[in-house]
Parts: structure tokens; C-alpha cells; sequence
């Protein structure tokens, strides 16, 4: 990194910090750049967006404040725009557009957002606000809603067999601060299939763990949500054979058992449809690239040694625990 102060060369360096915000304090890693000829500190917008997520995110984990991914996907779920939903649940006009773009809503407006995620409850807030909405619209709405609520009760366990898989459901410092899906999932196995000539069960946890705990060092956010529990062979999904049965069966992945000479058997996980870019941001991309260049030639042993370095693996394999991304996604040492 060049310094603005003499055009030289500057030093990253990160510390913890205690943070206020909205009257309560945060521990968060801060990054800042140093001079190396001036001594002076500086920051980018990059880092300034790094070090500003953390508290932001602790604060919702805190507070049960929705993500910008919950917030767009119970609205998106019922077919609304965003300038409708702040109708039907009383914000301001740009109020649910800006909280998807990532402000913070209130205590209360949270709360309201995610009672709104049940569409039994949604019902009575189109009820309530039928004659804001018009007779047209508040039928066209009503007619989404029940459809929803059958097939809730058509499927009940669907739900809670994949809140099972990922441990836990909604963004926490264990999931990324993600919302955990099968369908990202889906499409970064495709990425990896696409660019790895045999993906290996061992290989292809030790390549989603470091996918998601670099996006993280580098955003403050993992990719896809995954929460990752430290076991004698490394970083894994928590739940990872669930996980894979669960793709499996919902036709997003092919499960293939394969036999070596000696007679024994692995198993190669093999994406269903092709990558699809446009589903990533352009930093997600550039993580899932830089994983597949660091790893895409190694084998399942020489990943799985390097794993076993990491602070991540080493402090949480002797109890088996979940590993935080806050905590340990800025330790990474195998990646930038």
C-alpha cells in the first residue's frame, strides 16, 4: 500500500478496539495502514467499511435487529416491492429499501420486520392496512399469503430439518453473519466443480471454510452462511453430511461413491447446474478465485495438513466447537 503522506510504502496493521454504538460498547478488530516512513495511521474505504460492519453486526446479533439478506427475503417471499412493504407494515416510503441496503433499523422496526417474516402474522398487517393499500392490491396480497401458509402446512419439517443442517438459522458471529442457504451453497459447489477435476468430500470442506473465513477477514461477512465446528480432520461444516444429503436430495448436488484400488471408497461431491456469477457480488467471486488458486491443485492430505495450522482449527478441535468467524477469520494464516 502506497502512503499519501510521502508516496511511500505503508504497513497494515489491526488491534481490538472498544466501539459505542447507539449507547452500548462493541469489541471489534480495527485495520488501519501505517506509514512506514512518517509513523501516521491512515484508513481506506475498503477498511473503513471492514472495521464499521463488525459493530454493526454484533449489534444486530445483540438486539435480534434483521440482516439486509432476512429483511429482502421476507419481503421477497410475498412478492412485494420495498416501497409497498413500508406501506403494509407503517415506515416511511424508502424506509424498507434503505434497511435492505444495510441501515439499521430500530429495535422495534426489527422486531416488526421479523414478525412480518411469519405470514400468518403478515396477514394481519395486510388486514390492518387494507384501505392504504386498495381492495385490488390487498386481494392480490392476501392470495400470495395463503398460499405460503398451505404449504407450510404441507410441508412442516422442511423448515426445521434445514434450520437443523446449519445449526443456526439466522446470522450470528457463527454463520458469518450470513443467513445460511442451500442454493448459494449449491452454486459454490458448482464453482469449485467447475474448477477442481474431482471434488472430494474432506477437500471440498476445507475449501468452504476457507472461502467463507477470507470473505470474512476481507468484508466482515462469509459467503454462505455456514456455521464451521473444528473435528480431527479439520474445519467442516458442522453438519456437513447432513448438508450434503440434504443438497442431494433437494437435486442441487450429486453425491458419487467412488472405489480406489486397495478397495476402500471416497466420496465426490458434484454440482447439478452450472455457476451462476450474477448470484455473487464481485468480492465474493474474487475470494472463491483466490481459494481455487491457493488450493485447487492440492490434494485432500496437503489441505488438510495446512488446515490444521490455522488458530481456528488448533484452539476449538480439542472440544469439537464451533468456530467463530469473528474471533478467528482475522487469524487465517493460509490466505491473505
Amino acid at each position: 500500500m502506497k502512503s499519501p503522506f510521502t508516496d511511500g510504502e505503508a504497513t497494515l496493521h489491526y488491534e481490538k478496539k472498544n466501539i459505542e454504538f447507539r449507547k452500548d460498547m462493541f469489541s471489534a478488530i480495527q485495520f488501519y495502514y501505517k506509514c512506514n516512513d512518517t509513523g501516521e495511521e491512515f484508513t481506506t474505504t475498503d477498511l473503513d467499511e471492514i472495521n464499521i460492519s463488525q459493530v454493526y453486526n454484533q449489534y444486530r446479533e445483540k438486539y435480534c435487529v434483521p440482516f439486509p439478506d432476512e429483511i429482502r427475503e421476507i419481503r421477497e417471499q410475498y412478492e412485494i416491492s420495498a416501497a409497498k412493504m413500508s406501506e403494509i407494515l407503517g415506515f416511511g416510503a424508502n424506509s424498507y429499501r434503505q434497511y435492505e441496503a444495510g441501515d439499521i433499523p430500530t429495535v422495534a422496526s426489527g422486531r416488526l420486520i421479523l414478525a412480518a417474516k411469519d405470514p400468518e402474522e403478515f396477514k394481519k398487517f395486510l388486514d390492518a392496512s387494507k384501505t392504504i393499500i386498495g381492495d385490488k392490491e390487498h386481494e392480490r396480497f392476501t392470495h400470495r399469503v395463503d398460499k405460503l401458509i398451505k404449504g407450510r402446512l404441507e410441508n412442516p419439517w422442511d423448515d426445521l430439518f434445514t434450520e437443523h443442517i446449519f445449526n443456526n438459522a439466522r446470522p450470528t458471529e457463527y454463520t458469518g453473519f450470513r443467513k445460511p442457504s442451500l442454493e448459494r451453497i449449491a452454486m459454490i459447489i458448482a464453482f469449485f466443480s467447475e474448477h477442481v477435476n474431482r471434488l472430494w468430500k474432506t477437500k471440498l470442506n476445507k475449501l468452504l471454510f476457507y472461502s467463507d473465513f477470507l470473505h470474512y477477514k476481507r468484508s466482515g461477512y462469509s459467503i454462505s452462511g455456514i456455521t464451521y465446528r473444528a473435528i480431527p480432520l479439520g474445519p467442516v461444516p458442522s453438519e456437513y453430511e447432513k448438508l450434503y444429503i440434504k443438497l442431494n436430495d433437494d437435486k442441487f448436488a450429486n453425491i458419487e461413491l467412488i472405489e480406489f484400488n486397495d478397495g476402500n471408497y471416497g466420496e465426490a461431491i458434484c454440482a447439478v447446474e452450472k455457476f451462476d456469477s450474477s448470484l455473487f457480488a464481485k468480492g465474493e467471486l474474487e475470494t472463491l478465485e483466490a481459494v481455487v488458486r491457493k488450493f485447487g491443485k492440492f490434494n485432500t492430505k496437503q489441505i488438510v495438513e495446512i488446515s490444521h495450522q490455522e488458530k481456528a482449527w488448533v484452539e476449538n478441535e480439542p472440544s469439537r466447537g464451533f468456530i467463530s468467524y469473528q474471533k478467528y477469520a482475522f487469524e487465517l494464516s493460509a490466505m491473505e
